[in-house]
């Protein structure tokens, strides 16, 4: 967490905050951004309801998981009633009741001349400065990660928060099988151990997915030419014209032949609807055949990230197809 310390720590002030409750209220009152609040999180734990408040700046919010392991117990978020003491939407480092437990986030160890709860109905203090009106206090990581924030561990790089895929799965099975097949082995020492079990799985939908999130555009998925379904996607436009279903069956042949994986779409409906379902299926490469092309001698091959497009002579088409589909092949050997 960056310092954001003054030079000069202001006096604290009590302010008349009428109808004030949350962090955004208190920030739009004062004129002040977040990082200059002391925010207050509390919590209850499972086994006896005793209260715990969590202080953290106003621009963060507290890591629950952070916190439990602290603290080595199940937490849930607090009831608070009058018997308890704390005022809700008023809770603040100074004047709290001793009965709970008070922890301060790191991120409030380099700053001051905050505003926060004065544990008073409808008032807030500003000016806070920690370290001089709350005595020493102890600071532990309870902060969920900023993006853009500083980088916890070397205090040095930002940190980007980005959205991942689950493609796979990892379980501990401890010795729940091995104990109950009586599955053992010897140690080191000569001595009779059970063995801890896990095991993983690959999803192979998952992967699938994951590769349609990282390529694609607004029509459909790219799919990259090793994974594809069919390498190459024949569009027969027209094939109730004589010639360009003799022209694409003869292609469909010689590229399948040739060994290569084709989808031959000779569908009786018009060139968008053929297109917008090529583009939706998302094969690399896409050749047209229809009564436009013939007239000029060639078929038109198109890459499905539209980083190409080809008019070739018919009777070098499959020879460039199969050209390109190595080329693509190749490009994710290297």
């Amino acid at each position: 967490i960056e310092n954001t310390r003054d030079e000069v720590s202001a006096p604290m002030e009590l302010v008349h905050t009428p109808n004030i409750h949350t962090i955004e209220e208190i920030c739009d009152f004062l004129k002040t951004p977040k990082e200059k609040s002391c925010k207050a999180v509390v919590y209850q734990r499972n086994a006896d309801d005793s209260y715990i408040v969590v202080f953290t700046r106003g621009d963060i919010d507290v890591n629950e998981t952070k916190l439990r392991n602290f603290l080595g117990c199940e937490i849930h978020p607090a009831v608070i009633t009058e018997e308890c003491g704390l005022n809700a939407g008023y809770i603040g480092p100074v004047g709290l009741p001793e009965n709970m437990t008070v922890l301060f986030d790191t991120s409030l160890q380099n700053t001051n001349n905050l505003s926060c709860g004065a544990n008073k109905e409808e008032y807030h203090y500003t000016g806070l400065d920690i370290e001089r009106d709350c005595g020493n206090v102890e600071y532990h990581d309870f902060a969920k990660i900023l993006d853009g924030g500083i980088c916890p561990n070397c205090h040095k790089h930002s940190i980007s928060i980005s959205r991942g895929i689950e493609v796979g799965n990892i379980f501990q099975l401890g010795t729940k099988y091995t104990k109950t097949m009586g599955m053992t082995y010897l140690d080191s020492n000569g001595e009779e151990k059970t063995p801890i079990m896990g095991c993983y799985g690959i999803g192979v939908g998952r992967l699938a997915a994951s590769v349609c999130e990282a390529h694609h555009d607004d029509y459909g998925p790219i799919w990259p030419m090793p994974i594809a379904p069919w390498q190459v996607h024949i569009c027969a436009v027209r094939s109730d014209d004589a010639d360009v279903k003799a022209c694409a069956d003869k292609l469909y042949d010689t590229l399948q032949n040739a060994g290569a994986e084709v989808m031959y779409d000779d569908r009786q409906v018009s060139a968008g609807v053929m297109f917008s379902d090529a583009d939706l299926l998302g094969i690399p490469l896409r050749v047209v055949v229809s009564p436009r092309n013939l007239k000029e001698n060639c078929c038109e091959i198109t890459a499905r990230d539209k980083s190409f497009s080809y008019k070739v002579p018919v009777e070098e088409t499959a020879d460039k197809v199969m050209s390109l589909i190595n080329e693509l092949m190749a490009k994710y050997n290297d």
